[in-house]
């Protein structure tokens, strides 16, 4: 009788599989270069990627894998490039994939903030100034209490990622708040907080300055997607792609998940994905609810 029943169970976990939404990359806008995966220097709680507590992993992509993308998307119509980790910023060669990206489009720097202290801030803001397109920094702060974010980013992350925050704005760029909704909070409840707490630090922030993203439970028992009645022209793995140490992947929060992998390298990799993982579902639970994806 068991064995019946996990033979049923299988045949329709299978078909979800097979009936799975497709989406084509229709255009490449977005080009996510992973950096590093499990090299960061906080050990966040919500984090998605699994991290040896005692061990400090070096898993820098190599210079040249950065280049030759670069020079295979030159066709492309990139509207962003975005540099993410892990922790970026730890990268042994941030300064020149910065740099060499700059060349090519508008970059978004992912980061917790804690290496940016007043005298990285100004030299980021040479580096922006020696090029046309804009370096723009999203830093991850999820609440504005100190208790709450420290409760989840470990102690102490609050203030070094206000510091950053600051530190930034001083120097004439725009910082975006990343925010992981942990709590599950309206998202006007915490534009609320965040402009009462940087309106006392003399940085009035706009709706534009919050990006507010789902939580994802590590064992997120989700729901695979039965309704297909969404745009998934809104979608990241739409428009996106992700170039990680091990490949390319359609969507970066599946970066290094064989089920999004479309190919090893950007000469050559697939313009088809499929909304198979529960993290697809509970992306598209939230876009459905919002009307917009908080990544891009």
């Amino acid at each position: 009788m068991q064995n019946t029943q996990n033979e049923a169970s299988q045949k329709l976990l299978a078909s979800k599989f097979m009936s799975a939404p497709q989406v084509e990359l229709k255009e490449l806008n977005n080009l996510f270069f992973e950096l590093c995966y499990k090299a960061c220097n906080l050990k966040c709680k919500h984090c998605y990627i699994e991290k040896n507590p005692y061990k400090q992993e070096k898993d820098f992509i190599p210079l040249d894998k950065i280049k030759n993308a670069l020079l295979q998307t030159r066709g492309e119509n990139l509207s962003s490039i975005y540099l993410t980790g892990g922790e970026p910023l730890m990268h042994p060669d941030f300064n020149t994939i910065l740099r060499m990206c700059l060349k090519c489009s508008n970059v978004t720097v992912m980061t917790n903030g804690v290496m940016i202290n007043d005298k990285k801030a100004r030299f980021l803001r040479k580096i922006d100034d020696e090029n046309t397109n804009e370096t723009i920094y999203r830093v991850s702060l999820d609440h504005f209490d100190e208790l709450k974010n420290d409760e989840i980013r470990g102690r102490g992350s609050f203030r070094k990622a206000m510091s950053a925050i600051l530190n930034l704005a001083k120097y004439e760029f725009n910082p975006i708040i990343s925010v992981c909704n942990y709590f599950c909070e309206s998202r006007e409840e915490l534009f609320k907080g965040f402009y009462e707490l940087f309106k006392k630090h003399g940085f009035e922030i706009e709706d534009i300055n919050l990006k507010v993203m789902p939580y994802f439970e590590k064992d997120d028992r989700e729901e695979f997607i039965e309704d297909f009645d969404f745009d998934k022209t809104k979608l990241d793995c739409s428009n996106s792609r992700i170039l990680s140490i091990n490949g390319v992947y359609s969507c970066p929060a599946l970066s290094n998940d064989f089920r999004a992998r479309c190919g090893l390298d950007m000469s050559n990799y697939s313009k088809r994905t499929f909304l198979d993982t529960r993290k697809c579902s509970k992306c598209i639970k939230h876009f459905s609810k919002n009307q917009a994806n908080d990544f891009c």
